[in-house]
């Protein structure tokens, strides 16, 4: 049911909605005022900006702060602290850090939160005394609640519970957990709040709610918070960088004064305190943790950061949830390309071959139709576009941009004149079978309708008001639902990776013979085993990590005193080293089944550069372990040179990693172009004696036992414990499968020891073959 007012007989004035993306809101030039901001140039510890709300924070006047030292302003013991912090590498570490300001009839403690930014070290002074610090009790929860988020098993229970815990124990009446989508607008995907408040679950928000120079910061600067949405901004005297001449960039404050639409936004909310966490998923911005409260609330620093750390958690925790399922499905697609490379090769006829399977590749698809498009005609299967409409389609796709694959949810906005009937097809995926074939695989979607709920009408997000010509935002955010038609279920990431490794495999099967069959189910068997080892990887080694988080909150009941600076610093220490540790795992993982996924076209890449760029990379560690590294002149081959790069880094990183503790390390690269038998099973003979280039890495570390000269290339196996050398076990791993995927072969030698030596080579190609692999 379409729930849309009528339409007002008065036209609003037409509004550009990309204002609020242009507006400056990192260089506001006021705070917000319930703490003091000091801007200084190091070494020179005098202020050249103070927040003019000093006076009245401290009953000191701007003008006997600004430009005089911050003894003026802060205690001596204060002192001692702060330039202990700003003698290390990264100061944010240490905040906050417990100070004392001076003020008219003495002394207020306060937190002091430091950075560097735009030439600047800002100085931000919390009162401390307003808020009770955290105890024991408060850290035994943290890690309740860590332990809560690492049983979740799905999406929904895992943001659930994130939401619940954060309001524990922050005490914000709603807590939301948000989520964008791909066009930035947000869907509020789990909530706990107290009844006083008016849910917000399973609304949408349109993409302007939060436009994109707030996500920026949302980005950089994870934790917000406004706790009293009234307050009236204190400005910067001045508001002047003296370095650069320009505003002072406040991009990394957290004093930093909010957009009056934002405040405006939440007094239409009826909320008058906010705090939020953002989610960051490999650096982008997944979503947020976002708290409202009916009055104004005000949340100490350490509370915010346990707010962080359950962020950081949940992220993990997202990321294996949906490893997990990547994985899974991924396992699914390598069983259907075995049946089919079956399949395939006892059927002469291509498209005979792939209808037996189609009924596999639907539900692996989780598509309702399947056609395949080439020069003898259209074979369609299940639910599809009539044959007309499918070489209408295709003829659009040869015509449009030169693409690896096309993909809609709604066909009826992207080529409308194939868009007959969106309630049988909506959604296409369509895949090349060759760039300069006529053949594509086709799988299509029928139409969901839906009825989507939105926090206000989404069509009028903004409106002029009495505020001058400035954009206003809405003021209902009650719940208003719009029917969605025309509209598939949208195809997701793996889902377009499956179709494109399928594609991989038809193109295969038409261009090798049929001898070539056995080797590529030999390949795709041992993939099968490497996916399994990567699914329980997924599932039981990638939580470890998670569990040394639970370990390190643990401690922290036994080892940390109240007030303990020192020791708290120590924890957190021990938490960022699980967590790096978890992300190395994850990072590892997805890049060795990325691997032949993301792959470039081959392109003629001299090798000496690439090496000059790996040890450009490398510079810091070759310096600390005092390495020497000497290369003849390598040769120039056709290559990925990404991929070829990281095996050369890989090979030397080990080498310095596994380095013989009583000699410095001497590594040796090496490089030939040789003619022997044929590296590239998948390749037809050409009569010709096969040409090659030999690479070889040899250094004089520690060496390895030649029995395990085959089982270090396979995933996770590790000839040390993880703590005597660091690493996930997969470097080499991956290094096999990319030479493996350029048609080369890799292989060690090794005296215990003394030193390894390991060799990969690469076929060489003419440039025809440039777009393999």
């Amino acid at each position: 049911m379409d729930d849309r007012p009528t339409p007002e007989a008065d036209a609003s004035p037409a509004v550009d909605l990309t204002s609020c993306d242009r507006e400056p809101i990192h260089i506001p030039g006021r705070i917000q005022p319930h703490g003091v901001l000091l801007a200084f140039v190091e070494p020179t510890l005098r202020p050249v900006a103070v927040s003019a709300n000093v006076e009245r924070f401290a009953g000191l006047p701007v003008e006997a702060v600004r430009d005089a030292p911050l003894a003026a302003c802060l205690t001596a013991p204060s002192l001692d602290r702060l330039g202990a912090v700003l003698a290390g590498d990264d100061p944010a570490a240490a905040n906050p850090i417990a100070m004392a300001m001076r003020t008219a009839d003495g002394e207020r403690d306060v937190d002091g939160i430091v950075h560097r930014h735009d030439g600047l070290t800002i100085l931000e002074l919390e009162p401390r005394d307003a808020t009770p610090r955290p105890s024991s009790a408060f850290f035994r929860g943290i890690r309740a609640a860590i332990r809560r988020l690492q049983t979740a098993t799905d999406l929904a229970t895992v943001c659930a519970i994130a939401a619940e815990e954060v309001r524990r124990i922050t005490g914000f009446d709603r807590v939301k957990i948000y989520r964008f989508a791909a066009d930035w607008s947000g869907q509020v995907i789990a909530e706990d709040r107290a009844d006083s408040i008016p849910s917000l679950f399973d609304f949408h928000f349109p993409a302007s709610d939060i436009p994109a120079q707030s996500r920026a910061l949302y980005a950089s600067n994870p934790v917000r918070i406004i706790p009293d949405i009234g307050y009236a901004p204190a400005p910067l005297l001045p508001d002047r960088n003296p370095l650069t001449g320009g505003p002072i960039d406040l991009s990394y404050a957290v004093l930093r004064s909010v957009s009056p639409v934002h405040i405006e936004y939440m007094m239409n909310m009826a909320v008058h305190g906010a705090m939020s966490v953002s989610i960051l998923r490999e650096g982008r911005l997944w979503g947020l943790i976002s708290c409202h409260n009916t009055r104004p609330r005000f949340v100490a620093y350490e509370v915010r950061q346990a707010c962080e750390l359950i962020a950081q958690v949940l992220t993990w925790q997202i990321a294996v949830l949906e490893e997990a399922a990547i994985v899974h499905h991924s396992v699914r697609v390598r069983a259907v390309q075995q049946r089919l490379l079956h399949g395939l090769g006892s059927q002469k006829d291509l498209a005979a071959g792939l209808a037996r399977g189609a009924d596999e590749m639907l539900s692996l698809m989780n598509a309702a139709g399947f056609a395949l498009s080439g020069f003898d005609g259209v074979t369609t299967h299940g639910q599809t576009l009539s044959r007309t409409e499918i070489t209408t389609l295709i003829g659009a796709l040869s015509r449009g941009e030169a693409r690896d694959m096309f993909e809609t949810d709604c066909l009826g906005a992207s080529i409308p004149a194939v868009a007959a009937d969106p309630t049988r097809v909506s959604g296409v995926l369509a895949v090349p079978l060759g760039r300069a074939s006529t053949y594509y695989m086709l799988w299509f979607r029928p139409e969901v309708a839906q009825t989507v709920t939105w926090g206000g009408d989404p069509h009028k997000p903004v409106r002029i008001g009495p505020l001058g010509g400035r954009l206003q935002t809405r003021a209902s955010f009650d719940a208003w639902r719009e029917v969605v038609r025309g509209r598939s279920r949208p195809w997701q990431p793996h889902e377009i990776v499956a179709a494109i490794e399928i594609r991989d495999l038809v193109v295969d099967v038409i261009l090798s013979k049929a001898e070539e069959l056995e080797g590529v189910n030999r390949q795709l068997a041992r993939s099968n085993d490497e996916l399994e080892s990567f699914a329980y990887v997924a599932s039981h080694d990638l939580k470890e990590p998670l569990r040394h988080i639970e370990a390190f909150a643990g401690l922290l009941k036994e080892s940390l005193p109240p007030d303990s600076e020192g020791r708290l610093g120590a924890m957190v220490s021990g938490i960022e080293t699980s967590s790096r540790r978890l992300r190395a795992l994850i990072n590892d993982l997805a890049e060795y089944s990325r691997v032949g996924r993301q792959a470039r076209p081959l392109a003629a890449v001299p090798l000496d550069e690439v090496l000059a760029d790996v040890l450009a990379d490398l510079r810091p560690v070759l310096e600390e372990t005092g390495a020497r590294v000497t290369a003849t002149s390598l040769p120039v081959v056709l290559c990925d040179r990404s991929q070829i790069r990281q095996v050369l880094q890989n090979l030397i990183s080990n080498a310095l990693k596994y380095r013989h503790p009583e000699r410095a390390p001497a590594v040796a690269v090496s490089g030939a172009i040789e003619a022997g038998a044929a590296v590239d099973h998948d390749r037809p003979a050409s009569g010709e004696p096969d040409r090659h280039v030999r690479i070889a890495v040899t250094d004089n570390g520690i060496g390895f036992d030649e029995k395990y000269r085959e089982q270090i290339f396979e995933p996770f196996q590790r000839l040390h414990g993880p703590d005597e050398y660091e690493g996930t076990g997969i470097g080499l791993a991956i290094c096999r499968k990319i030479v493996q995927r350029h048609g080369g072969a890799i292989s060690a030698e090794s005296v215990a020891g003394t030193g390894a030596t390991f060799t990969f080579t690469l076929p060489i190609r003419s440039l025809d073959d440039g777009d393999r692999p």
